[in-house]
C-alpha cells in the first residue's frame, strides 16, 4: 500500500513538473510561412536554453480563436495579438495578469492602462505603416524621397499625365478587415498634417471625428485621389485584395513594411513621426515558465535571434538590436529598421482605438469609397463621430504616441 502511494505520488509530482515547464502560445503567424518558421527557430531556441517546452499554434484570425478559449476556459499561456485595444480588453476584465517590470525590457515596450507600473502587455514585434513603395520599372516620378504630402500629391499628378500606368495601388478588400488599408492612409495623412498631438487626442477618442483635424486628412486623401485619377476607380479598389495589385499596372503604393513588393523601392512617408502597427504579448496564465518565454521575447537576445532567423520579414521594436549586422545586404530592411528606431511613433490609431470605433473607422472607408463625393463626407464622420461618443472614457486607451 505504501509503495501504491509512493508510485501515486511520483506520478503526480511528474504531471506537475510537465504542465510547469510546458507553455501554450497562440499567434498570427502560420506555422508553415516565413514569418511562423522564424517565430518557431526562436522559440526553440528558447527551449535548448531553458528546457522548457513550447506549444505554439499560428491562426490569422488570433482575436476570433482566442474568444472562444477564453470562453471555454483554455486559453493560452500567452498570446499575441495586433490590437492593443483588444488586449486591454482582456486586462480590464481581469483575465490578463499584469506584468513584473524587466530590466531586459526596455520601457517603449510595455503597454499599460492606468498603472504604468502594472502593464499588461509587451510589445514583441511592430511594423512600420509610414512607407510609401514605387515600382522601378515603370519610370514612376517616385525616385526621389518625398518633401511634403503637396509633394506626393504632385507625384500622382505626375504619373497620370506621363501615361500607361495607375499612379496607386489601393486595394482595401481584407475579408472581414476590409477597409483598413485605407485606415493607414488617413492615419499617415492626419500624423503629417497636423501633428502627434492632434493624432494623439484623436487616437485615445479626444478629438471629434467631425474636428477640423480629422475632417481635414479625408478631404486630403480625396484630393489626392482625385489628382490622380484614382476616384472614378473606388469600387475597383473595394474589390481588390490588400496584398494584390489591379489588372493595371500602377506605380505607387502605401503600404507597410511586412508587405515589400519584390524589385520595388521605398520612401517613407514625408514627416518626422511614423505610422507603426504592433504585436504585443499578453500573459493569460500567471506561471513561472510563461514569465519566462515573455521575458525572453521581449528581450535583447530573443529579438536578436528572431530578426536573425527572418531578417527583412521580423521588426523589433527595441533600439539596442545591432542593425547594421541584421540587415547587412539588404538596404530596405535597414532604412525600416533606423526609421523605427529613430523616429517619433505612433501606434496604429485603428488598432488602438475600442473596437467598435475602429470597426466603424474601417466602415466609413468602404462607404467613402463607394460613395467618394466630398459632400458625402460629412454623413459618414457624423456616424463614426456618433459611436465615438457612445463608448465610456475608460474604455480608451492613452498614449500612442512616443
Amino acid at each position: 500500500m505504501r509503495r501504491m502511494l509512493l508510485v501515486v505520488l511520483l506520478l503526480v509530482t511528474s504531471c506537475g513538473v510537465a504542465a510547469e515547464e510546458t507553455v501554450t502560445v497562440l499567434g498570427p503567424w502560420d506555422p508553415g510561412g516565413k514569418e511562423g518558421k522564424a517565430f518557431l527557430a526562436t522559440l526553440d531556441r528558447f527551449t535548448r536554453d531553458t528546457g522548457i517546452e513550447v506549444r505554439y499554434r499560428g491562426v490569422r484570425t488570433v482575436n476570433a480563436i482566442l474568444r472562444l478559449s477564453d470562453l471555454a476556459g483554455s486559453a493560452p499561456d500567452v498570446a499575441v495579438l495586433s490590437s492593443p485595444a483588444e488586449l486591454a480588453r482582456y486586462a480590464r476584465a481581469g483575465r490578463l495578469a499584469r506584468l513584473p517590470r524587466d530590466p531586459g525590457v526596455q520601457e517603449r515596450q510595455y503597454l499599460a492602462l492606468d498603472d504604468p507600473a502594472r502593464p499588461y502587455g509587451v510589445v514583441v514585434k511592430t511594423d512600420l505603416k509610414s512607407l510609401v513603395w514605387y515600382d522601378r520599372t515603370v519610370g514612376t516620378a517616385a525616385a526621389a524621397p518625398f518633401t511634403s504630402f503637396a509633394d506626393l500629391v504632385e507625384r500622382g499628378q505626375q504619373v497620370r499625365a506621363r501615361g500607361g500606368v495607375v499612379p496607386w495601388c489601393i486595394g482595401v478588400k481584407s475579408g472581414a478587415e476590409s477597409g483598413w488599408p485605407g485606415t493607414d492612409w488617413i492615419e499617415d495623412i492626419l500624423l503629417h498634417l497636423y501633428g502627434a498631438d492632434a493624432y494623439e487626442r484623436w487616437a485615445r477618442g479626444d478629438l471629434a471625428w467631425t474636428s477640423a483635424e480629422v475632417r481635414g486628412a479625408w478631404l486630403a486623401w480625396h484630393r489626392l485621389l482625385e489628382t490622380s485619377g484614382m476616384l472614378t476607380q473606388s469600387r475597383t479598389m473595394l474589390l481588390t485584395a490588400w496584398n494584390e495589385h489591379p489588372p493595371t499596372p500602377c506605380a505607387m503604393e502605401h503600404q507597410a513594411s511586412f508587405l515589400r513588393p519584390q524589385g520595388w523601392g521605398v520612401h517613407p512617408f514625408p514627416g518626422d513621426n511614423s505610422a507603426v502597427s504592433v504585436d504585443v504579448a499578453g500573459l493569460f496564465h500567471d506561471r513561472p515558465a510563461a514569465r519566462r518565454l515573455l521575458a525572453f521575447l521581449a528581450s535583447r537576445q530573443g529579438q536578436q535571434e528572431w530578426t536573425g532567423r527572418a531578417g527583412g520579414g521580423f521588426f523589433s521594436p527595441r533600439t539596442d538590436l545591432d542593425r547594421a549586422a541584421a540587415y547587412r545586404g539588404d538596404d530596405i530592411g535597414l532604412l525600416v529598421a533606423n526609421r523605427l528606431a529613430g523616429s517619433s511613433r505612433c501606434l496604429d490609431g485603428s488598432d488602438f482605438m475600442p473596437q467598435a470605433v475602429g470597426t466603424a473607422f474601417a466602415t466609413a472607408v468602404l462607404e467613402f469609397l463607394a460613395d467618394p463625393r466630398a459632400e458625402a463626407l460629412d454623413g459618414i464622420l457624423g456616424r463614426v463621430e456618433e459611436v465615438r461618443r457612445s463608448v465610456p472614457p475608460a474604455d480608451w486607451l492613452r498614449d500612442a504616441c512616443s
